[in-house]
This record gives structure tokens, sequence and C-alpha cells, in this order.
């Protein structure tokens, strides 16, 4: 204490034991001295007082006329002042006293201390005790409450929050007693402003449900009761808070609620039709979906038994009944229901236990959909499936289902009749052992499987393949993907049709298309080969004479005598039947072969040859035989059509899609629009000694090649021939 106070032994015991609360504070307000009696009144202990001041303890609304008071008695204006001045007691709640206020002054009239008597008019004695018990029952009811507590004056600044507001919120006590509210959200912030107002208007309200927001920003749904704090007297000094945490009992709610409303929606908006019958077969609930299929309505129905059930299947119907009132479920109950009109269909149901909350079985729950549609979809899908067993076990060609591991599932009886293999002996096995492909053919096997394996189909190809007794066989094949129901490749099928005899009436046919083009070129190679031979004779001739270097004479003989055997060469492959060979071959070499063999009739008709080669991969896949017979017929025909002379172009190139294209161009008297329309029908023909095969036959030898021809022609001004082959890669 700066000043040394002096009282005497009589004021010592005077102050100690005073009835009244007695105390002495400094000029700033702080507590110098206090007794027992200012300790009880406050609810503090000595020690806790000396470490305060007269503001902390006062009320706020008080204070303002306290520090006008101290300030007249430090001014020399008052020597002591009386007043009713409310306090504020350690527990929290308000109390009223009466003070006189004095001040002590040295010899110079200078302010010393105060001394302030306090004695509390809130009530008596007995009152006071009563009201401390209470006070301790309502400080431990708040303090121990699992639900929040927080009190805060009219100006919504908090005084007090239990631990449970500390758990729940976040914000420990000491953070926010003297500041507002913190755990309300913004966007509540003007609502909760009107509701407020409304408890400073003295209203109660219990069971608010509203937002409430932690320290660490998490939102929590609570339930509230907000009532006015009020003084003894009723005043309304504040607003009392509880509330506790409801967000798990909310979401439980709202997920039953949505769980709800699912189940409402599944049943109402469910395309199979619903119903719910009690353990009488009463019909307590049907969905929009029974009334669609079945034709009654709900109202007409509810609290009926069931009327969908025909005569015929009652019994049956009750007995699975009480098989589900004894808690089974049935799942895929194929049946018969009956529709209001009488018309009968197929469902396929399935029936459970209808139960409470207790899970007692009440009822029986019924779904079934209408699969008439299906069933009869299914007896088609069978009975064409029959069909189609049938059409494959009795199809005259071949047939050999493969999956997509290139194993055999399935042949028909006309494979045994064809290759004389049994299904037995080929089943299972891999498409590289089946013994029907001959070791020549398994390369272009494995070309048609890679475009097969990619979706592809092969359609009208010819080629070879083995019977069991090593016979040939000439086929027609068509290979194409097979789907399952999702539509993923499952495995590919092959159709073979024998047509050995057929190729052989084709090939005696090929024979004399060429020997009748051997024939008309015989003139022509006749006095090709005459002129070589002169030279020959000739030359002989000088040897014997022994005129002349015979060494000269021996180079011009042997080039001589090589013309004359590439020239028969060339006629033989024409005259002479040859076995079909698909090999690499260049096809522009191929077509200097012809052009050599043609060049002498081309000459004795003044015809010329120019070729227009576009450099680039001229190499297919073909048979060299074959492929010449085509160009001489079609070179022969252009040098027929130009009597008076005229230019061959012959021209090869390759587009983008790596197709070879040959083009054979004449300037001779065309062919009419009705003529061109007919090309490669058998024996039509336009020429005097024509047999009408040779386009025909050359069509079919190109196709056999995965390639096509077309032919444009103006009358007077000649034709074009457009040959497309694939280009190996």
């Amino acid at each position: 204490m700066e000043t040394q106070l002096n009282y005497n032994e009589v004021f010592a015991n005077s102050f100690k034991y005073a009835p009244i609360g007695m105390a002495v504070a400094s000029k700033d307000g702080k507590w110098l001295e206090v007794n027992e009696a200012f300790c009880q009144i406050m609810g503090f202990v000595e020690s806790e007082l000396l470490n305060m001041t007269y503001q902390d303890i006062t009320h706020p609304d008080d204070l303002n006329m306290s520090m006008n008071v101290i300030d007249q008695l430090l001014g020399d204006k008052l020597e002591s002042y009386q007043m009713e001045k409310r306090y504020i007691h350690k527990s929290g709640y308000m109390i009223k006293a009466l003070l006189v206020l004095s001040i002590v002054r040295d010899e110079r009239r200078q302010p010393l201390f105060f001394i302030a008597q306090i004695k509390e008019t809130t009530c008596s004695n007995f009152a006071k005790n009563e009201l401390k018990i209470k006070a301790t029952q309502l400080a431990s009811f708040i303090e121990h409450n699992a639900d929040a507590i927080w009190m805060m004056d009219c100006e919504d600044t908090i005084l007090a929050v239990n631990p449970a507001f500390e758990t729940l919120f976040g914000w420990s006590a000491d953070e926010i007693k003297g500041e507002k509210l913190p755990m309300i959200p913004d966007f509540l912030q003007a609502a909760m402003e009107q509701t407020h107002q409304r408890i400073k208007a003295g209203e109660t309200i219990v069971g608010f449900e509203t937002i409430r927001q932690r320290k660490d920003g998490q939102l929590l749904d609570v339930e509230a009761t907000l009532s006015p704090l009020r003084d003894h007297d009723g005043t309304i000094l504040g607003i009392t808070g509880i509330c506790r945490d409801v967000t798990a009992r909310k979401r439980a709610e709202q997920e039953l609620h949505a769980k709800t409303q699912q189940l409402e929606s599944f049943i109402e908006n469910n395309a199979d039709a619903i119903w719910m019958i009690n353990n009488e077969g009463i019909i307590l609930e049907v969905n929009p979906a029974f009334e669609t299929l079945f034709g009654w309505s709900a109202e007409e129905i509810k609290g009926k038994r069931l009327p969908m059930i025909p005569d015929s299947l009652q019994e049956a119907m009750e007995r699975t009944h009480q098989r589900i009132q004894e808690g089974e479920t049935i799942v895929g109950f194929a049946t018969v229901r009956q529709r209001k009109d009488g018309q009968l269909l197929d469902v396929e149901a399935t029936l459970s236990p209808l139960r409470d909350h207790h899970g007692t079985i009440i009822g029986i729950t019924g779904i079934c959909r209408d699969v008439t549609a299906r069933k009869r979809a299914t007896q088609e899908l069978r009975a064409k499936t029959q069909q189609l067993e049938s059409f494959i076990e009795n199809n005259a060609d071949t047939i050999i289902v493969f999956n997509n591991d290139c194993q055999v599932q399935r042949v028909n009886l006309a494979f045994e009749k064809v290759f004389g293999w049994k299904k037995e002996e080929v089943l299972g096995l891999d498409i590289h052992n089946l013994p029907i492909i001959p070791a020549e053919g398994i390369e272009e096997m494995k070309r048609r499987y890679d475009k097969v394996s990619q979706g592809q189909s092969i359609v009208g190809i010819e080629t070879v393949r083995k019977r069991k007794n090593g016979e040939s066989v000439f086929v027609i094949l068509t290979a194409s993907p097979t789907h399952d129901s999702k539509g993923n490749q499952n495995g590919w099928a092959v159709t073979m049709r024998d047509i050995t005899g057929w190729k052989m009436a084709q090939e005696h046919m090929n024979n004399s298309e060429k020997l009748s083009v051997a024939g008309q070129l015989a003139a022509g190679i006749a006095h090709e080969i005459r002129n070589p031979i002169t030279s020959i004779k000739g030359f002989i001739q000088l040897m014997k004479s022994g005129f002349g270097e015979k060494q000269k004479y021996f180079d011009i003989m042997a080039s001589e005598i090589n013309r004359i055997e590439m020239i028969l060469s060339e006629l033989l492959i024409l005259a002479k039947p040859q076995s079909v060979k698909y090999e690499k071959k260049d096809i522009c070499v191929l077509l200097h072969q012809v052009i050599t063999l043609l060049d002498t009739q081309a000459i004795l008709n003044n015809v010329q040859f120019k070729t227009e080669f576009t450099p680039g991969s001229a190499q297919i896949y073909c048979d060299e035989n074959q492929l010449k017979q085509v160009f001489i017929n079609f070179i022969k025909n252009a040098i027929e059509a130009m009597p008076k002379g005229g230019e061959i172009r012959i021209q090869i190139s390759n587009d983008e899609n790596q197709q070879l294209r040959i083009r054979l161009i004449d300037e001779g008297c065309g062919i009419p629009k009705d003529v061109l329309s007919k090309l490669g029908q058998p024996f039509y023909t336009t020429k005097e000694k024509g047999t009408g095969l040779g386009f025909m036959v050359s069509k079919k030898i190109i196709e056999n090649h995965a390639g096509h021809i077309h032919v444009e022609s103006e009358v007077n001004q000649g034709t074009k021939i457009e040959i497309t082959l694939p280009v190996l890669g």
C-alpha cells in the first residue's frame, strides 16, 4: 500500500467484525482491505478481492454512476455519498446493496483512500442462505448438464457457458466470455436477431431447431430452448440458451425419410405390378403398374381378395401363400394370372413375407411382371433354333463352325458325305490340324482366317480341299464371323459347296476357249516363226559355201531359235491345260510377255502397243497362266476391233486403297450399249467365229483373284477395260 494506514485498535476491531460489509479502496479503485461480511456478500475470499478493483464486481449498468460519484469525491465536491447499487456475485447472479462511500484525506485535503460500507438489500440471511443453496444447485445443474448452456446479456454479450458448451462448440469459456455469440452462421444472423428480439420481449421458444457452427467450421443441427434471463423482480437482463446436438438424429430422420420416399417411388414407379395383402388375403395396396397390367383400379380391389387368380389355380395359390406366411420367399415363380377382361397372362412373380417393425409376418408382398411376350419369343426362338439346326444338319453344303480358338465346334452330315471323315474324328481339332486342308493350302487358309478374325466376311472363294481317300475337292468357300447374344464375336462359320464336277466342265470350256484363241493366233505365229527359220536356212547355206564369219552366224541363229522357243512356249500355255498355282508375280513382267506373244499379230494389223507403267509396287498373288489368258483375250479383241490399225494403250497404276489398276484402251469400233450390257453371258458373241465364252471366262478368273472388271465403250471411239486387283502389302 502506498499510504501507511493509521487505524487505532478500536477502529480495526470494528472494521474486522462489523456485521455489514466494509472495505478500503485506493484512489484507482483497487481493494486494499476487506472484512468477512464484505467477502460473504460478494462470494469471493479475501485474497481474490485484494487482486480485484471495484469495477470488477460492479454491475455494468451501474458503472458510469459509480465513476461519477468517485470523481466528485476525489474533486472535493462531496465528503461521502449513499446510494443503492448492483453488484455481480462470484456465481454470476446480480445482488443489490446499500452503499455508503466516504473519502479519507490528509492534512492538505489530498485524497488518500475510500471507505465503503455495504449492506445487502437483496434478501434476508435466511433467504440468502436458501438462495445460496439454490444457486449452488443451479450452478451444479448448469456445470454438469449434458446439454450446452450459455447466458448472455441484452447486448448479446456472453456472460457464462458450461463445459458441455465448450465440448460441443469447441470454444473455451475464457475465449468467448464478453464476446458476441460466435457459433451462428452468417446466413442465419438476421433470423437469429429476430429470434433474440422475441426472447427479450418475454417469449420463451422451446424445441427450436436450427443450425449452429463449431469453432472448426463444422455445421451442427441443434435443438434449442431460448428463454429470458430475469432478475429477482422479473426484469429481463438477457437470454439463456440450452441446446443439444441432434445432427445424428436429424441425419437418421433424413435418411429414413429419403429411404421412405425411395421405397414409395420404387413401388409407385416400378414397371412391375406390386401388391400387398394381409394374412387373410385381403388387398392392402397396389401400385399403378398393377392397375395397368391387370385392369383393376386400386379403388376397385382394395379391401377385397386377389381377383386375378384363375379358378384352376386357387388351390395351388393357397398352398403357396401358406409357405410365404411361414417365412419362405419364392423368387422367379412362373405362373398364370387373369386380367379383368379375362385374358390370361404368363407372369413371373416374387412372393415374400410382409413384416412389421417387430419382424412379425402380417401379410404377403407380391411383385410380378408380364412375361407373355418373352415366353412367346422364347418359343419362337426355340422353333427358329430347331429350324436352324435342321437347316445346318440337312444342308447339302458342308458347314463347319469354329470357336475363337480356331477349334472345330460342329460339322454337319454333308461334311461326312463330301470329305469322308466322321464328326467324332474332327470335333475339337485345331484348324491347322484339320485333315481336309492340303499342305499347299495352309498359307491361303491363314490369310483367310486373319480377315475373318477382324470381323470381315469371305464370300464365294474358289479353293481346293482334300477327301479322306486323298482325292482333291474343288469347293466354293464362304466364311463369316459368328456372334453371341451380346454381339461379341465368338467364332466363325465356313460353308463349302462341292464344285468339282462344275469345275471340270468349266476347265473343259476354258481349254476349248484356249484352243480357239490358239487357232486364231496360229497364222500370225506361223508367220513369226517362218522369218527366223528363213534366216537360219540362209545362214546354213552361207556356212556350207564357207562364206563369212561362222561365229557371227551361230550367234544370230541361236538368237532366232530362242525367239522361236519363247513363242512356242507362250502358245503351249494356251493350248495345254495347267494346274492352278498361285504365286507372287510382277504384273509388268507378265504383260510384257503377253505383248511379245501378240506383237506379230499386232504388226500384221498395223497396231502399235504403248505402255504407261506408273512406278510403284506391281506385285500380286496370282496364277500366272490364268492372268495371261485374260490379257491375251482382251488384247486380241482390241487388235481385232481395229482392222485399219491404231494404238493400244496399256496402263498400270496404284490407287490409295492398295489396289492395282490395269487399263487396256483401244481406238477400235467400240461396243453398242445394248451389247455392252450382255457381256459375260455364255455363248453371246458378235464375232462370226467367236464362242461367247472369252469374256465370261476372263471375268471369272479376275473374280477368283479377288478383283473385278469394268468396261466403258463408245461406238467408233474405242473401248476401255479396267481390271482392279489387290496389291501385295
